[in-house]
């Protein structure tokens, strides 16, 4: 190996990834905060407020309204503490090391370079020359880490908000059927919440599309081109467009949306009561016991499942499948995915992935990914080629907790890594269930008994076999004869607006839902398990939902009833009352 090139790769392994392994994890750390305060602090808290509420309403009137007062009363008063402390620790955590990081890594990649252009420009010049693509490869990603800032905080920004909602729906809840109209100003919350998600989207998209244009990364481009799009269009219908009447109309839709909301809330607080007692045929310590795990009285109310997230990706250092092997064969192209200079043959079936080095979220060099394809593992740092990146699962994930809460069902998620380690598993083969469900036998320990259905295996994949599979759901409906090894893979697509609420419905499968609804009818687009396959697209809401209400496709009330009839009839035994 020449001397240019082992210095290159000395200073790369032992001095930048030794760093940024660390900047990593420290920032992945911050973005765990709010996930592990909801699951640890917030949901045991809601929990012991439920039963208090329990207890309350078995006082007599009117020690039971004012007890109920005082429970909401302080409830408010401590979730607005935890909220405050939490908000405050993440957002000072996530922009002390993300400017930190980017600063110290700058730093070290500018030193690094240059120290390795004068060694190679005496030992081998023409790579020196060329080495000057990965010092402004070096800029691209200080300006990605900028964009990523400004994501990320505008992020938090729906998470407080969306924790206003909470409060909200909680001091409604209290208020028993007068809460609904609380709901007013739930919906006015959940429009300025969708403003900043559609400026959020748009910021995103300039900053794929200036990369994209100055690294000459065709899909980045479209990937960028598209969310721009879409983002402008949910700003502009959210805003009025600048024409104030349209606008108020907005305005007062979304009211209306909220107060359905409100309304559908109360409504499956009573489907669930009733489905509990009939399902433990009017036992009151059960009953009470499981009110209490739901958190019935208190929002976000919901059975708590855990989701297993995992991000799939390609190992450098896999000696039989690896990266090399399948850009070769024509499967990948790893300049395309690493951003680099390509062409985009597959346009919106392209997923937006990341090449870093192992441990790291610092990408690959040009000139390292080029000696990986001329000699293979073990010719460069070792890096991973991972399905989707670290923000974009998280955004869809997020989706997915938000969504999900109108089934009653309230998920908590941690984000981990998964190998691809056959050739059916990129692409994947989804033709039947055995691929998928070995590979949860194999990666997360199930079998088809049932057990631990509360643990969700979630895994977003780089690509299915041809282009009809956006996702697949292995799903345990022992009523309807279906005893497979459950879980979830979906992959990610452009634009990404539309196409991140996939995630929730494939797991609106795994709780029991189907493309038909309650009645045996397709579903239109305003609905969340809306297939395209149906060719049925619109209905007579689906405009004012999108115009007018909420914005976006939710779960119907109906598709709550028939996922507490699978919770206390399919899979009771084992997640509501293990």
């Amino acid at each position: 190996m020449a001397a240019c090139q082992t210095v290159q790769q000395w200073i790369t392994q032992n001095v930048l990834v030794p760093v940024t392994e660390f900047i990593t994890e420290a920032q992945e750390k911050c973005d765990e905060i709010g996930n592990w305060v909801e699951e640890n602090v917030e949901q045991p808290f809601e929990q012991q407020v439920s039963e208090a509420e329990e207890w309350c309403s078995d006082w007599p009137w009117p020690l039971d309204w004012i007890c109920d007062i005082v429970v909401v009363i302080v409830t408010v008063i401590v979730w607005e503490i935890v909220t405050v402390v939490k908000w405050v620790v993440t957002i000072v955590c996530q922009i002390v090391t993300v400017v930190v990081g980017t600063v110290v890594t700058w730093v070290l990649q500018v030193v690094g370079w240059f120290v390795s252009f004068v060694v190679c420009v005496f030992t081998d010049p023409v790579a020196a020359i060329l080495s000057i693509r990965d010092l402004w490869t070096a800029y691209l990603d200080v300006i990605g880490r900028a964009f990523g800032l400004v994501d990320t905080l505008l992020a938090d920004v729906g998470g407080i908000l969306g924790d206003l909602e909470n409060i909200v729906d909680t001091v409604a809840s209290g208020l028993g059927w007068l809460g609904t109209l609380l709901g007013f100003i739930k919906g006015v919350i959940h429009l300025v919440r969708d403003v900043i998600d559609a400026a959020r989207d748009v910021i995103h998209a300039v900053g794929d599309l200036y990369i994209g244009i100055l690294s000459g990364n065709l899909c980045r481009i479209i990937r960028g081109g598209a969310d721009l799009i879409t983002g402008s269009l949910r700003l502009g219908f959210d805003t009025g467009f600048g024409f104030l009447p349209w606008a108020g109309a907005r305005a007062v839709g979304s009211s209306i949306g909220g107060f359905r909301d409100e309304i559908e809330q109360y409504r499956l607080e009573r489907l669930i009561r009733r489905s509990l007692a009939n399902a433990f045929d009017k036992d009151e310590d059960r009953v009470k016991r499981a009110i209490k795990k739901i958190g019935i009285n208190v929002r976000p109310m919901g059975l708590p499942f855990h989701i297993d997230a995992r991000r799939m990706f390609l190992n450098s250092e896999n000696a039989t499948f690896n990266p090399k092997t399948l850009h070769d064969a024509g499967v990948i192209n790893l300049y395309r995915m690493a951003g680099y200079w390509s062409d985009c043959d597959k346009i919106y079936n392209e997923p937006d992935t990341e090449v870093v080095y192992t441990g790291t979220n610092l990408h690959v060099t040009y000139a390292d990914l080029g000696t990986y394809l001329a000699n293979g593992p073990g010719s460069t740092t070792p890096f991973r080629v991972y399905a989707i990146t670290r923000m974009k699962f998280r955004t869809h994930l997020d989706t997915a907790q938000r969504k999900m809460q109108v089934l009653g069902v309230r998920l908590f998620y941690e984000i981990g890594e998964i190998e691809a380690t056959l050739p059916e598993h990129v692409p994947f083969n989804a033709g039947t269930f055995a691929v998928q469900q070995a590979l949860f036998a194999a990666a997360f320990g199930r079998d088809a008994s049932g057990r631990g259905l509360d643990t969700i295996p979630v895994v977003s994949l780089f690509s299915y076999i041809g282009l009809q599979d956006f996702g697949l759901t292995t799903p345990f409906n022992p009523s309807k004869k279906e005893r497979n090894i459950s879980g979830v893979t979906y992959r990610n697509l452009t634009p990404d607006w539309g196409l991140r609420f996939v995630l929730a419905h494939e797991l609106g499968h795994y709780v029991s839902l189907d493309h038909k609804n309650r009645a045996g009818g397709v579903r239109a687009l305003d609905e969340i398990m809306y297939v395209g396959s149906s060719h049925h697209y619109l209905a007579a809401s689906t405009p004012f939902e999108y115009l007018l209400l909420e914005g976006e496709p939710r779960f119907t009330f109906d598709d709550a009833r028939t996922v507490w009839e699978w919770i206390t009839s399919d899979v009771v035994r084992d997640i509501l009352l293990p």
